[in-house]
């Protein structure tokens, strides 16, 4: 009998113990799940009309900002008012008639913000008191759908922040009446919903122009079996190494976590299968659980996706999104490299093994089965950096992924749909008798997207190499989880919107950055005076993203955080420009606030990986923290050596820092662990970190003083035979 090959599923969703992890710490994973057909069926229509919207607007063009950006927020507003229940322990088998009105009058708002936008942009902003009650309903909505979809912490800030400008633009009048205040209530009603500083601002926009297009190519590539494709890849890879188990994890939620955007999700679906097999290795419970969740938290900013907060970054600091991905990228490694180094080290000194290589799929075989599904990344990645739109990248990828895995029938129908969309300027000629428009060379390359995904998938299918295989079904469930997954996404943008919105109309965020500065600058050393707000920001950036997703996490940092570092002169000098300073600013905060996810008492993520470990919350989210620490550092790294984010940097001085920063995150590893061969005693632990900061810390004089504490440290190691000790 043959021996069966040890396999991880990627998608654990069915899992019932899964499923209640989910609904137990992601709130956006608590839906009505047992509904009648029919509503089942009104859901599944209004999500495939959805989807096929922003597919087509994705390769012809959007429509008019207010017009596209309505469409998709209030289409999922009436949606989320569908699917998710008033309390965790509503009904979940029924609509209750008060959530379908609700449903109903999002769709109206829908209907009527098309239908007055041209007029609000001819008169300037301005707006009747229909308008005004229409916009009051809407904000009530959104924070109501909050609330239901994101939890308590977002719905209460962004509430907050409608109070505060309430309180701040009538404190200006010494004397209220009824004129004044209607005439306030006005303002910020036009401001925060007819025109595009609130609900319909920046946020909601990227979310109707590029987020909603990733999470559909995400469940286009869940249904093709990439999530499986990586997940195999890791075993075949790391499995038999040392502590195999817990690379797997490192790796397969990595890559998984880049792609489908949520850390929690990624930790209870991911971690239902990588947690067991690590403590069956004999890695214990709490760390077992924070290894998931630090592999699952870095997927956020692991390009090419990033959990699609890059996307909002690119178009807040208006740079292209290839700088995103490829600022992200050092980083990131230096990050997995960083828990990868502890994992290891932890299994060498408990004296931890791998999975026999006879019980994994080798790696040839792994690649021969599903290896073809990295073309659409392949091709998303080309088109980004033939410098594409991100929304047109995104189409094609999804065209690809369907080609080269759909059945002949959806093939062959996708191919001629296509086709007519690539001359679809020059049969529109036709049809009005106009002139025909020339046909841009750039197209071509259109038709090599078709050709060879359809090509590979007739080569698989005849010689009989087929894994899953897409048909119409597939297609249509794909859109309908894409659309319900874009749900939480669009909500929280909304609910940010109100935040960013007040913040722009009040000024109160400069204020805040402003007040932050003039308590730095009572240290009259610079230096100092930089590190200390530089410490500062990072625990503002933490509080801020303490509960909530990693998109209103970016934009609430940058909106509140990241003026704090762009005040500092120190900082700026640093940086060298205005843009790069900016940027800079972006990803210091933007890393910070998704470690909140990992930061007790808040780290959701760590305590959902607790939840299936079966280990202690609090113990499991320090130790997560430990694993991460690398994270906690390379912020700081590349505030002094913005060449780590490739930023105005020579391949010379991007490689040295590449060197410099693995051997530093190593240092770092061992100091942690307290394990270089055999156990380390305190001086060495912190002649390790001592190492590792100085050749994190740019400079000749700190990489002399790093190297040679490296030197030292190795020499000691290999002075004495390895010592394995029994786990704690």
């Amino acid at each position: 009998m043959a021996e069966q090959k040890t396999t991880l599923s990627a998608d654990g969703s069915e899992d019932p113990s899964v499923k209640e992890a989910l609904e137990k710490f992601d709130r956006e994973s608590l839906v009505r799940d047992k509904l009648p057909a029919g509503i089942v069926k009104f859901v599944t229509l209004v999500s495939v009309l959805l989807a096929l919207f922003h597919l087509y607007t994705s390769f012809s063009g959007p429509l008019v900002d207010v017009a596209q950006r309505s469409i998709h927020l209030y289409t999922l507003l009436g949606l989320a008012f569908v699917l998710y229940p008033l309390t965790r322990k509503g009904a979940r088998d029924r609509v209750p008639w008060g959530d379908a009105l609700l449903a109903l009058i999002a769709f109206g708002i829908g209907v009527y913000m098309l239908s007055v936008s041209d007029r609000v942009i001819a008169s300037a902003g301005r707006i009747n008191n229909v308008d005004m009650v229409i916009g009051f309903v809407a904000i009530g909505l959104v924070l109501d759908a909050t609330r239901r979809v994101t939890g308590w912490g977002l719905t209460i800030l962004a509430s907050l922040f409608l109070i505060y400008g309430f309180y701040a633009k009538l404190s200006f009048y010494p004397q209220l009446n009824e004129t004044i205040i209607l005439a306030t209530c006005k303002q910020i009603v036009s401001h925060l919903v007819y025109i595009t500083e609130g609900l319909l601002g920046t946020a909601i926009g990227v979310s109707a122009s590029y987020i909603i297009l990733f999470i559909l190519f995400g469940a286009f590539l869940g249904k093709s079996g990439l999530g499986q494709l990586f997940n195999d890849l890791a075993l075949a890879i790391a499995g038999h190494t040392r502590g195999g188990p817990a690379k797997v994890a490192v790796i397969a939620s990595g890559f998984l976590g880049s792609i489908n955007g949520s850390a929690i999700a990624n930790v209870v679906t991911t971690g239902a299968f990588t947690i067991p097999l690590m403590k069956k290795t004999g890695y214990k419970p709490n760390f077992a659980g924070a290894v998931e969740a630090a592999a699952s938290v870095g997927g956020q900013i692991l390009p090419p996706i990033m959990g699609a907060a890059a996307f909002i970054m690119a178009e807040v600091l208006s740079v292209p999104y290839t700088q995103v991905i490829l600022a992200g990228i050092i980083p990131a490694l230096l990050f997995y490299l960083g828990v990868l180094f502890q994992v290891h080290l932890r299994a060498m000194r408990n004296g931890l093994e791998g999975i026999p290589r006879s019980q994994l799929t080798p790696l040839k075989e792994v690649m021969l089965k599903r290896g073809h599904l990295l073309i659409p990344m392949a091709v998303l990645l080309w088109l980004l950096f033939e410098g594409r739109a991100p929304f047109f990248a995104a189409f094609w990828s999804i065209a690809a992924t369907v080609l080269i895995c759909g059945t002949r029938r959806v093939t062959i129908g996708l191919s001629v749909i296509l086709v007519l969309l690539i001359f679809e300027p020059q049969l529109r000629a036709l049809i009005d008798g106009n002139p025909l428009p020339n046909f841009p060379a750039s197209r071509w390359m259109l038709f090599a997207i078709i050709a060879i995904p359809v090509a590979i998938n007739a080569v698989r299918a005849r010689l009989g190499m087929v894994a899953e295989k897409m048909d119409v079904g597939d297609c249509r469930d794909a859109m309908h989880d894409g659309v319900r997954n874009a749900i939480p996404v669009a909500i929280a943008c909304g609910a940010v919107g109100i935040i960013v919105g007040i913040a722009t109309l009040t000024g109160v965020a400069l204020e805040a950055a402003d007040a932050v500065v003039t308590l730095g600058q009572q240290i009259p050393i610079p230096m100092i005076q930089l590190l200390v707000t530089l410490a500062l920001t990072m625990v503002a950036s933490i509080v801020l993203g303490m509960g909530l997703p990693s998109i209103p996490t970016y934009i609430i940092t940058s909106t509140m955080a990241a003026p704090i570092l762009l005040n500092l002169p120190l900082f700026r000098e640093l940086a060298g420009s205005n843009d790069t300073a900016i940027f800079v600013a972006h990803m210091f905060v933007f890393y910070f606030g998704l470690f909140a996810n990992l930061t007790p008492p808040v780290a959701l993520a760590a305590y959902a990986g607790a939840g299936i470990s079966g280990g202690s919350p609090n113990a499991t989210g320090f130790q997560a923290m430990k694993l991460a620490i690398a994270g906690f550092v390379v912020p700081y790294m590349f505030v002094f050596a913005h060449s780590m984010l490739m930023i105005d940097a020579t391949w010379m001085n991007t490689l040295w820092v590449i060197v410099t920063g693995v051997v530093g995150v190593l240092l770092l590893a061992v100091a942690v662990e307290g394990y270089l061969r055999r156990p380390l005693n305190p001086f060495w632990r912190v002649l390790a970190a001592v190492g590792a900061l100085s050749l994190i810390f740019p400079g000749l004089a700190s990489d002399i003083v790093g190297a040679a504490i490296t030197v030292v440290l190795f020499m000691l190691a290999k002075a004495r035979p390895p010592v394995s000790t029994t786990p704690a």
